[in-house]
């Protein structure tokens, strides 16, 4: 999911790098929109420890992502107050549909863990 301009004002701690060099930022979002509001709540909270800590100024997001049928949320570097945030929205995360940000549970898809509610889990079996 590409990064709106809209995101790119408002959070400070997220600089797309084309060259892949510094982050994954260039790729986007890779997680479905049903996670988008988690996201953003998440980047909220981030955003405004870096905004009142001196000492995370130079913290970056370089990539956030689905595995494992959570969200994951990579830093350049770690904190722990930062870090207990994002551990708090990964597991959030196993409880929300990725598609469509309903209640769901993590399924297994022939192998593919991914977390669905009802509706879209029987979309993706085809049934």
């Amino acid at each position: 999911m590409e990064i709106s301009k809209d995101y790119l004002k408002k959070y400070t701690i997220i600089k797309p790098d084309p060259t892949l060099k510094n982050n994954l930022m260039a790729f986007g979002f890779e997680i479905g929109k049903g996670w988008m509001p988690l996201v953003t709540e998440l980047l909220d909270k981030i955003q405004y420890l870096v905004d009142n800590n001196p000492e995370y100024s130079e913290l970056q997001v370089i990539q956030v992502k689905e595995k494992f049928a959570q969200l994951r949320v990579y830093l350049n570097y770690y904190y722990g107050e930062i870090e207990d945030l994002i551990e708090e929205y990964e597991e959030k995360s196993a409880y929300i549909c990725e598609v469509c940000g309903e209640a769901g549970v993590i399924r297994d898809l022939h192998g593919w863990y991914t977390t669905l509610c009802n509706k879209h889990y029987r979309e993706r079996l085809g049934k």
